[in-house]
């Protein structure tokens, strides 16, 4: 994959916000996917010294854990392997490479909303070349359901204005009618 930027223009024009909900990809993870995530989000909750921002009625622990639960999804859609290391300060703001191409991946279990917008904290640096937006929407203790509502090149996070969203914490917002659907690739990609 040798492409850097998203291109709208090669694309039909859609967008993930005007395509049926299960016409997004949607991941199916087992019981001992939860685990492991369970496993790896007790890891990295235990040795954050974090400056993390925890939204809605989660927990740290939940947090890190609907976060793992999406990268678990990524890797799974493009076969590739989740960081299984702690880090102090948090991970670099990279969570996965696809072929050269870094990625940060935007997990939410919020039930507020079926499309949730892509949130990007404005105090962070943007250190990835590409920004996905995952949807934990069902979950239990032995299977989940990971939606991949779209992405955003660091271009388009970083033209976009912080504001208090939600709540008071700035964030750069994508919404789902600005994301653009995952790149696809293919076995020849490889």
């Amino acid at each position: 994959m040798s492409q850097k930027h998203l291109d709208r223009e090669k694309s039909l024009g859609l967008t993930p916000a005007e395509v049926p909900l299960k016409a997004l990809p949607t991941v199916k993870l087992s019981r001992e996917d939860i685990r492991r995530a369970l496993d790896l989000a007790e890891k990295r909750n235990d040795s954050a010294i974090d400056e993390g921002v925890v939204f809605g009625d989660q927990t740290a622990l939940s947090s890190h854990q609907t976060g793992l639960l999406g990268e678990l999804a990524v890797a799974r859609l493009y076969g590739l392997n989740v960081d299984e290391n702690a880090y102090k300060q948090g991970d670099d703001g990279i969570d996965l490479s696809l072929h050269g191409t870094s990625i940060d991946v935007k997990s939410t279990a919020t039930r507020q909303m079926s499309r949730p917008d892509l949130l990007v904290r404005a105090n962070k640096p943007l250190k990835s070349e590409l920004y996905i937006r995952t949807h934990v929407f069902d979950c239990t203790a032995s299977r989940a359901r990971i939606r991949i509502i779209g992405c955003a090149s660091k271009e388009k996070v970083k033209d976009q204005m912080p504001e208090p969203y939600p709540e008071d914490t700035l964030n750069r917002v994508v919404r789902a009618d600005e994301m653009d659907f995952l790149p696809l690739i293919s076995p020849a990609d490889c």
